[in-house]
């Protein structure tokens, strides 16, 4: 009998890119692309540049770039600034029933690991799909009755070791100790607290650089628990490695067009759509928000003092696209926490957690916003967000995401010369993408 780690590094270890469908490879450069835009948009947050200096710190100076700035840090250093970024402004893709996000962990993974092993685009199109993969299966087969914290560094990992451990050519004995000692030394993120959000978040830069020791480790020998997956009461087991080769859990990703936490993009569609063509002048009254319970777990913060504190407030984003549109949030700034009409409406927003959205989430993530604008009540029900994969963002909304949120880094020049580079990895081509990432 084999383990499901075992399983999973067979299939890993015997996947080739001629393998994959055009569908899953079109998915996979998109989930490259998207988690490049967020992680150019990161890059100027103070949790991206203290990372990078605590980084530098923790693993002294090196020849590995952080991407999009003029810092040299060691390759381990690196990885995680380059992480940090990417999952600093909340902007990064996810998967519902994995209720988490893989690519600010996988993609920068995968590229930095292809540019020192020089690999060419169609490995890292499929490193990047088989991580994407395994994490994902993993998370998804996850019983969410006694979950504490659902952040996305506690599985992430995964994902990560099965793509380097693929990179690098690794045995799929090898390939199952590196993911089973990846997952035993996860970082544990425990919730954040109950009014206060942090910029520690989901963990994922920490779960990607722990998951390249678990490579290095199995690659050294190492032993890690082959059958820690294989337990009734924390997974669903059979879930982990059904269909595998035929259903990629890349093609079910969403991604996120506004810089928040998902739970709140229902609710920035409801109000959108209520305000589309408002008066300025006309005033915005009571907002009622009702949402699945989990949404309980936000700290909803009425005058968030950090940007993740405005990212995890349900209140503060609803007042904030009532006020401020959609651009907002592309990126998030932090002169928006002080914007006052924005805090006094936030504390006008009631949330309330009716029974018809009880056990729907991870699988949907609903929200219905009743408002009163211009003293004339109205209400709008979005079931799926946009970016859902059942309500995707296309290929040119992605392009327009990276140059919104990376208009400030690189010139639209510079920007558009990125986006091309992406299809080419299809092509075989890399080197074009690695000298975007680190001019």
């Amino acid at each position: 009998m084999q383990f499901a780690t075992e399983q999973l590094a067979a299939f890993v270890s015997d996947i080739r890119y001629e393998q994959l469908s055009d569908s899953v490879v079109e998915k996979a450069e998109r989930a490259i692309l998207d988690t490049l835009a967020a992680l150019i948009g990161g890059v100027p947050t103070d949790n991206a540049r203290l990372s990078r200096m605590a980084a530098r710190a923790c693993f002294g100076a090196g020849s590995a770039h952080a991407w999009f700035t003029e810092g040299r840090l060691h390759p381990l250093g690196a990885l995680f600034a380059n992480c940090a970024a990417a999952s600093s402004l909340d902007v990064d893709d996810g998967h519902c029933q994995a209720a988490g996000h893989p690519g600010a962990a996988i993609v920068p993974a995968v590229l930095m690991e292809a540019a020192n092993l020089g690999s060419d685009g169609h490995d890292v199109l499929t490193a990047t799909a088989l991580g994407y993969d395994v994490a994902l299966r993993i998370a998804a087969a996850r019983r969410f009755s006694d979950t504490m914290s659902f952040a996305s560094g506690q599985w992430t990992g995964f994902g990560v070791a099965a793509a380097i451990g693929w990179l690098r050519g690794m045995r799929a004995d090898q390939l199952a100790h590196a993911i089973a000692i990846a997952g035993a030394e996860a970082p544990q993120n425990l919730p954040q607290g109950a009014c206060q959000a942090s910029s520690v978040k989901g963990s994922s830069p920490w779960s990607t650089v722990t998951a390249l020791f678990a490579a290095e480790r199995a690659g050294c020998g190492m032993s890690g628990s082959l059958d820690m997956l294989d337990r009734d009461h924390a997974y669903n087991v059979p879930a982990i490695t059904a269909e595998l080769g035929s259903r990629w859990l890349v093609s079910e990703t969403y991604l996120k067009p506004y810089a928040s936490c998902r739970y709140t993009h229902p609710v920035i569609d409801a109000v959108l759509a209520l305000v589309e063509g408002r008066d300025q002048g006309d005033p915005v009254g009571r907002i009622v928000v009702d949402i699945f319970p989990e949404a309980r777990k936000l700290p909803n913060e009425i005058a968030p003092k950090s940007l993740e504190g405005g990212q995890f407030s349900i209140p503060f984003a609803a007042a904030l696209a009532a006020l401020r549109g959609a651009e907002a949030f592309r990126p998030l700034r932090p002169h928006s926490l002080s914007d006052a009409a924005v805090v006094a409406l936030a504390g006008n927003v009631e949330i309330r957690y009716p029974d018809e959205y009880a056990g729907i989430f991870p699988q949907r993530t609903p929200a219905r916003v009743t408002m009163v604008v211009d003293g004339r009540e109205r209400t709008v029900e979005v079931p799926r967000p946009l970016g859902d994969a059942n309500n995707a963002m296309n290929q040119s909304a992605v392009e327009d995401k990276l140059h919104d949120l990376g208009r400030d880094i690189l010139s639209r020049a510079e920007l558009e010369k990125l986006i091309q580079s992406v299809p080419l990895l299809r092509h075989g081509e890399i080197d074009p993408l690695l000298a975007c990432l680190s001019a």
